[in-house]
């Protein structure tokens, strides 16, 4: 399936800020999320966007056991997290060739990075879906909080899960995997 479009960048950041995407979630998207890459993918794949987002919408977080939840059997997942985020020079950039990652942290001190001109540091491995980078150049970081989700498309090279302060306690995350319409 094609994702090209002809949506421009005003009308891309208005339809992100009309919300008809949410479902009654009430989250919102960070700005440093690419709004055409976000409404073009929408557009190709509506039902599993919406799945998503309904689901987010009905279920309180913070009642999610750590682990995997199927929403569409290889195509729509959410994995809940639990873990202490690390360093920034402890934390892997990383990119995805077939899925896209939405990273919501509803418990935590931490923050998402966005790398520009990376190096890989290992092949695409087509089973975890994801390919890491090094850079020696400086990462825009966004903090992280229950208000926002953020999302990555396979051409954003991200550092998620990097500790916003020395000793950040626990976080706890939803990181819905959804299927890249290419």
């Amino acid at each position: 399936m094609s994702t090209e479009t002809n949506i421009s960048l005003q009308d891309a950041e208005k339809w992100v800020e009309g919300r008809e995407w949410a479902n009654g979630w009430k989250v919102n998207a960070d700005k440093s999320i690419d709004a055409v890459e976000f409404a073009t993918q929408y557009a190709a794949n509506k039902p599993l966007w919406d799945k998503l987002f309904k689901f987010l919408a009905e279920t309180d977080p913070t009642t999610l056991q750590p682990g995997k939840i199927v929403l569409e059997e290889g195509r729509l997942w959410i994995n809940v997290l639990e873990y202490t985020p690390k360093s920034a020079e402890d934390t892997k950039i990383e990119s995805h060739k077939d899925f896209i990652d939405l990273q919501y942290t509803f418990e935590g001190n931490e923050l998402m990075g966005l790398a520009g001109n990376v190096t890989p540091i290992n092949e695409y491995d087509p089973v975890k879906d994801r390919t890491n980078y090094s850079t020696d150049e400086p990462i825009a970081y966004s903090p992280a909080s229950p208000d926002l989700f953020f999302l990555y498309f396979p051409r954003d090279m991200h550092q998620p899960s990097v500790r916003s302060v020395e000793n950040p306690g626990v976080s706890r995350k939803l990181v819905g995997k959804i299927e890249y319409a290419h």
